[in-house]
């Protein structure tokens, strides 16, 4: 097990939770589980006594290559910036219409021959990391609810299992950073991941949610059975999260509500328009009725050039620049949360390594200020009380 990916990332709750980790670990002894993933136990049996395998001594730490937070990410630059929306048998401006629109084009072209996707139980409401390799497949997916499963873990079974060549992976903004990680990998163990995806989309994202949320929060405090659940929407915008019933009425809800229940990695994680990704897709920006398609490739722009020229997707060259410059405002506060995340490492590392302490004051400096010296106190002439 990596060092780095202990102390940087798990103690500090730096975990996006996107499964890369899980899906690259050459031991098979990661698995994700709450927060951040965990590593198995094993042992070995000689005659009547048992003994704790050390499964990571020997290791490359592929774990560490592939984690996200690891490294510092510049977002890639929009190439266009369109206000979309699904055609075809269905008209719909939601994010999740247009990125279905987007991979039945895909898939129905045979740039792709799968997905692998952060999806949603719609009887149990249980959010999965699913393969699918069909157009009714993906015609049939809930999409993306905001609710955590670690997506990136699904690639095994989609690459090694499945033997798929052409992969779209579509998920939050972090995952769509583990896919970039293993995109950019010059380890060549790594290959057969960087060969394999062909297209990333991502949802614009404030934060992804526990899947306690559902029990704790809708079913018991708001009283909202989950078989009545259809979908989930968050809005930056309103600061709410809705949650839309079968039975077509609706329950908003303040994300201050909802908060508690968002994984401990979201909050310094500081991109919320998909800026890793091929193709970014969300409401904030977009005329009414559509949703703002963000294309950063030329993969990207491929992708939606194939949909519109199926007649599923439409685009209109119109968003607000202005909503979108809001929207990632929040990403300063996020960026200083990072800053004091990687000074809390170097103080740790400074503990072992005096020549780093240097480093620290002057770290201390940036992010606090330079220390004010006490103000000299007046004379007076009356004798000294103390005061």
């Amino acid at each position: 097990m990596s060092t780095r990916l202990k102390q940087e990332v798990w103690a500090l709750d730096r975990c996006c939770g996107c499964g890369a980790c899980v899906a690259a670990c050459s031991k098979g002894v990661l698995y994700a589980a709450g927060q951040h993933p965990l590593l198995e136990e094993r042992q070995k049996a000689l005659g009547l006594s048992y003994y704790k395998l050390d499964t990571c001594s020997i290791c490359e730490k592929f774990c560490e290559l592939s984690c996200p937070r690891l490294v510092d990410w510049m977002p890639l630059e929009p190439r266009s910036m369109v206000s979309a929306r699904s055609a075809g048998v269905v008209h719909s401006g939601a994010p999740n219409d247009v990125i279905q629109a987007l991979l039945v084009a895909a898939r129905s072209a045979d740039l792709i021959d799968g997905v692998v996707m952060l999806d949603m139980n719609p009887f149990t409401l249980k959010p999965v990391a699913r393969v699918v390799t069909t157009v009714d497949e993906i015609v049939s997916s809930v999409g993306m609810q905001y609710l955590w499963a670690p997506v990136l873990s699904a690639l095994n079974e989609a690459i090694f299992e499945l033997g798929l060549t052409k992969l779209a992976v579509v998920g939050s903004p972090c995952v769509a950073e583990g896919a970039r990680r293993f995109v950019n990998t010059e380890h060549a163990r790594l290959w057969p991941y960087q060969q394999a995806i062909r297209l990333t989309i991502a949802s614009f994202c404030t934060g992804i949610y526990m899947p306690e949320m559902v029990t704790e929060l809708l079913e018991r405090g708001k009283g909202i059975a989950r078989q009545q659940i259809r979908g989930l929407i968050t809005s930056l915008t309103d600061g709410t999260l809705t949650v839309s019933l079968w039975d077509g009425t609706q329950c908003t809800i303040p994300l201050t509500e909802v908060e508690p229940f968002t994984r401990k990695g979201c909050g310094s994680c500081d991109d919320y328009l998909g800026g890793s990704a091929d193709i970014a897709v969300g409401a904030v920006g977009a005329l009414p009725g559509f949703s703002t398609l963000i294309t950063r490739t030329s993969a990207g722009e491929i992708f939606v050039q194939n949909a519109r020229r199926h007649g599923l997707l439409e685009t209109i060259g119109q968003v607000d620049a202005a909503a979108l410059r809001a929207a990632k405002e929040e990403k300063d506060r996020r960026a200083r949360a990072q800053a004091f995340d990687a000074f809390r490492i170097l103080m740790l590392d400074a503990l072992s390594d005096p020549a780093k302490r240097a480093q620290v004051r002057k770290q201390m400096v940036n992010l606090y200020g330079a220390a004010q010296a006490p103000a000299k106190r007046e004379e007076c002439n009356v004798s000294c009380c103390g005061c």
